[in-house]
């Protein structure tokens, strides 16, 4: 489905992550090197995605740089906070075999509500999340 809605572009940058909130209504998470990924972060991003995202739920890309970890914690409060999460489908980038199966391993022990898939690569997950209509 070709999307017609176009967004403000814009880039925040944190000390752990870019977010990118692309034309095409993408909200695109880059972690940046050696980050920890734990609840106070999640909490600091999931307040910004909200004040992004008023106008509805949106698609989003998720991908790491080098050496970016999940807490135990961190991994089990993501699927408490999934109901306040403003994401409709949610493609991970994953361009490592090690982060892949980390990813499948994440995806069937959790089971998210919302649709998720694994990509070796950006242009793949813009291509899925462009087949679902916001």
């Amino acid at each position: 489905m070709v999307q017609t809605k176009i967004f403000e572009e814009k880039k925040i940058e944190l000390p752990e992550a870019i977010i990118h909130c692309r034309a095409d209504g993408i909200i695109h998470i880059r972690f940046k090197e050696k980050t920890e990924v734990d609840i106070a972060l999640q909490n600091k991003l999931l307040k910004i995605y909200l004040e992004i995202c008023t106008d509805g739920k949106r698609p989003f890309i998720f991908s790491a740089l080098n050496d970016v970890v999940f807490t135990k914690e961190a991994r089990e409060n993501s699927i408490k906070m999934e109901p306040l999460y403003p994401g409709y489908a949610t493609a991970l980038v994953a361009d490592s075999v090690a982060y892949r199966l980390i990813a499948n391993f994440y995806l069937k022990i959790n089971k998210p509500k919302t649709p998720n898939k694994i990509f070796k690569d950006v242009p793949s997950a813009v291509e899925w999340l462009n087949g679902f209509t916001y």
